[in-house]
């Protein structure tokens, strides 16, 4: 059977290749995908998730558009908009339109559910802390939730936090100390260990897929972006985070966990939205777990096999 899952993200050029892999890959059903502010403005996350969908022929896919500001007041200010991204894939314009609210529509699919449903977050999580506050027992609905986000030892936005706890610590507390049965938060340290090059974005081309084709794209465009680092610069790479979350579903065995215990810390203003990990403080492996590391080939393998489907 195939395993229901929901997205919820801020599309830009690696959450696009996370839609692509949820929608794709021959043992995921991807419900819908709902989409929250971020890199950009809601109706730009939006907009994007609609184009990549139809470059796919998943227009039957809906889109939700979120929320489009933290749960609650910030610590501090966040920098609005992302001048150094380009808010719109370069994909066609969508035909497509999208759908309900965000919010309503997962309280609506969650309540109404049969089965559990996994699901996967590559943006601030503010759609689900909402969803969340509007009714809490929707945590067992949920099979296992993947949060993309979240640092151990990599810097992230800032040396002390990841850029998608950063933006809503506040929602990230409220997601990650629901008692969810499972959830698995998948690092900067894993996604930083396993960035892709010049000669894995060939590979992915070489597939020819109308899919493969524009991952490779946004792949060159990514290791473009991360010359301004020098370890990236020298390598000629760069991380394609959010997938990694997505593949974490169905090919756990790319990645290197330690169950551990999670705090995000909200007071201090120097290391607000910093998440604070326990490793081996005996907690149980099913309730959450800390991808640290990733297998490059691995990944590069499974990007391969499914976009060679689109």
């Amino acid at each position: 059977m195939r395993q229901p899952v929901i997205l919820d993200c801020d599309t830009g050029t690696d959450d696009a290749v996370a839609v692509m892999l949820a929608a794709l890959h021959p043992d995921l059903d991807l419900l819908g995908v709902t989409t929250v502010w971020g890199n950009h403005d809601v109706r730009h996350t939006t907009d994007n998730t609609l184009r990549v969908l139809d470059l796919l022929g998943s227009s039957g896919v809906g889109v939700h558009p979120g929320r489009n500001e933290p749960i609650r007041p910030r610590l501090e200010p966040l920098p609005s908009g992302r001048a150094d991204l380009a808010p719109t894939l370069d994909l066609p314009e969508p035909v497509s339109v999208p759908g309900d609210d965000a919010v309503e529509w997962l309280v609506a699919t969650l309540r109404s559910t049969t089965e559990r449903v996994s699901l996967v977050a590559t943006g601030p999580l503010t759609n689900l802390a909402a969803a969340l506050a509007a009714d809490p027992a929707l945590v067992h609905a949920v099979d296992r939730l993947v949060v993309l986000g979240g640092t151990h030892r990599a810097a992230g936005v800032t040396p002390y936090a990841e850029r998608n706890v950063w933006c809503d610590p506040e929602a990230a507390a409220d997601v990650l100390s629901a008692p969810f049965r499972d959830v698995l938060m998948v690092t900067m340290d894993a996604t930083f260990s396993a960035p892709l090059t010049g000669r894995d974005a060939a590979r992915l081309r070489a597939v020819g897929t109308r899919a493969a084709q524009a991952a490779a794209d946004f792949v060159d465009a990514r290791i473009e972006w991360y010359r301004r680092d020098g370890a990236m610069a020298a390598l000629g790479g760069a991380p394609l985070h959010d997938p990694l979350a997505v593949a974490a579903l169905v090919a756990p065995d790319l990645f290197t966990t330690l169950p551990a215990a999670v705090r995000v810390e909200l007071e201090d203003p120097l290391t607000y939205g910093a998440t604070r990990f326990a490793l081996d403080t005996g907690a149980a492996r099913g309730q959450l777990a800390v991808a640290v590391r990733a297998d490059h080939d691995g990944y590069v393998r499974f990007l391969c096999d499914v976009l060679a489907r689109g």
